[in-house]
């Protein structure tokens, strides 16, 4: 059964991360910069009538009230009460609060203020994505509260309808963090070897940073979990309940074909450790934060005989992670 903070998390999707998804990945981040300075962008006028007052507390939700049904068509963002905190830049990871609402009746769809929160890059990709917010939200100070209204994004070779339908939910969310986004690491490499007596994987960090995997010859499936430890770090320790935040990419451990990875997308992923595969559970428990790890895992402790079938990677897999956050 679906929660109402499991549907605005999935409702976050289809606006904040989806919109992304469908430009160009992210680069190379850049030095934090610019900001806009502007505090409403777009077609504002629906959210002329809306009303915000802040919770008792960070984990409370705020009050508030529109007039309803509020109509809309076009995207439009606008700030609703400044926060107090640092200017929110270019090229910075924004951690936010979410709480959504019906436009035709005003009722409540979800909200997570009582969680951490979630993550948006102040990307050029998002200014291309969701010019609108990117304006207002860039600009503004840590703990403001922003109001918006984003279609529905079109998917890629997808015919938009003849008519705008209006847009059925209002978004408000309430920064809470910026950091600027550190460069991103250069991505590894796989190779493998043609020396019969290499039986495991093994992984190495060269002065400028660049990880290295060499991987045994033939097609030998591990006979337990391996984990390698290349750089240990000196934060805390993953357990199996901890969320992370990683830089990670993954191959077939039997021919080295790399089928995903956060590198190319230009900025770190975030991962519960209770909700992934055992080998990841596994392997990154007990490792600390600031880590890089090589983790060799086995097909059973992947995506199992039927991955195939399934559109998953089959076989035994191998991944670099660079451990940049437990939580």
């Amino acid at each position: 059964m679906k929660t109402k903070v499991d549907y605005v998390r999935k409702l976050l999707a289809v606006t904040l991360a989806a919109s992304l998804l469908l430009v160009t990945g992210c680069g190379a981040a850049a030095d934090a910069g610019a900001t806009t300075g502007v505090t409403e962008a777009g077609d504002v006028g629906p959210l002329s009538s809306l009303q915000l007052t802040p919770g008792a507390d960070d984990t409370s939700d705020p009050t508030v009230t529109i007039k309803t049904p509020l109509e809309a068509t076009k995207a439009g963002a606008k700030m609703i009460l400044a926060g107090g905190g640092e200017t929110i830049k270019e090229n910075q990871s924004v951690t936010y609060k979410t709480i959504a609402f019906k436009t035709e009746d005003g009722s409540q769809l979800g909200s997570n203020f009582e969680s951490e929160g979630d993550l948006i890059p102040t990307v050029p990709e998002m200014k291309t994505a969701m010019p609108e917010f990117y304006d207002v939200i860039v600009g503004s100070k840590v703990g403001s509260y922003i109001a918006f209204l984003q279609p529905t994004p079109t998917e890629p070779g997808a015919t938009a309808p003849a008519e705008p339908a209006n847009i059925d939910t209002l978004i408000v969310i309430k920064t809470t963090k910026a950091v600027d986004i550190p460069p991103t690491p250069p991505t590894p490499e796989f190779k493998k070897s043609d020396d019969k007596s290499v039986k495991k994987a093994t992984g190495s960090i060269s002065a400028d940073g660049k990880i290295s995997v060499t991987l045994p010859a033939g097609k030998a499936d591990p006979a337990k979990l391996e984990v390698t430890v290349l750089k240990e770090g000196d934060g805390p320790a993953a357990t199996k309940d901890s969320t992370v935040v990683a830089h990670y990419i993954g191959a077939r451990l039997e021919d080295g074909k790399v089928f995903d990875g956060s590198y190319s997308r230009g900025e770190p992923s975030e991962f519960p450790l209770s909700g992934v595969i055992k080998g990841w559970t596994e392997g990154l428990t007990g490792i600390k934060q600031g880590s890089t790890v090589l983790l060799s895992i086995p097909t059973d402790m992947a995506y199992g005989k039927d991955a195939a079938a399934m559109g998953k990677p089959a076989g035994p897999l191998v991944f670099i992670v660079e451990l940049q956050e437990v939580k």
